[in-house]
């Protein structure tokens, strides 16, 4: 029945929250594993490295806090928002992923609202994420710019937006900015024999790339 108390409580629009500045704040940036795993308490990177002969991508974990929190509500004794750390009016719903982008040297990056869709539980600091900080237009930018040898030091900035559930207050995040020197550089990788495939590496399980990790063979 938990479903049915939580939708009456959005159509009657009955939300009692507290509320605070920057309710909703990214908090560290983390490499996923090769499965695309991390935990909050994973030791936080500031920066990167991304090689664009081997992944147009840039993949980070962020751990994400929000604030908002629920106050349990009933009226004659029917709860339509049960409270708690999980679900219900204060839950924050992540809809927009807002890049943009400066350099060293000046690489023109459009900046760029990427749809994202994610729902962050109330009061909680440990909502993960998972963020492609490199739109399309931005890896095509770079990779003309690093094409004759050249190192990019990009620093990207990200912002979280969105709505709660109850339908009546938006957010936006903290700003995040994460530095990633881009460039494209030949890598020596043995051909894998026979039979044998490439050893997926982080983060998610791609071929290579990223913060100077890549496969044993290809």
């Amino acid at each position: 029945m938990k479903p049915f108390f939580a939708a009456a409580t959005l159509a009657l629009g009955l939300c009692s929250c507290s509320e605070s500045a920057n309710v909703v704040q990214i908090l560290q940036t983390i490499q996923p594993s090769d499965a695309c795993a991390f935990t909050a308490t994973a030791p936080g990177i500031a920066s990167g490295s991304l090689n664009l002969q081997f992944r147009s991508s840039y993949l980070v974990g962020l751990v994400v806090r929000s604030a908002y929190t629920n106050t349990p509500i009933d009226v004659n004794g029917v709860p339509l928002d049960p409270g708690g750390d999980v679900g219900g009016s204060a839950t924050a719903f992540v809809e927009t992923l807002k890049l943009s982008y400066a350099s060293t040297p000046s690489v023109s990056i459009p900046d760029q609202e990427v749809p994202y869709a994610a729902a962050l539980n109330p009061g909680s600091d440990e909502n993960l994420l998972l963020a492609n900080l490199m739109t399309t237009d931005a890896a095509q930018a770079l990779a003309a710019a690093t094409a004759g040898g050249t190192t990019v030091q990009v620093l990207v900035t990200a912002q979280l937006t969105g709505k709660y559930a109850s339908g009546k207050k938006s957010f936006e995040s903290n700003e995040l900015v994460y530095g990633i020197d881009v460039s494209q550089r030949a890598v020596a990788i043995p051909a894998c024999a026979v039979g044998t495939a490439p050893t997926p590496v982080a983060p998610c399980g791609s071929l290579g790339g990223q913060d100077g990790q890549y496969p044993t063979c290809l």
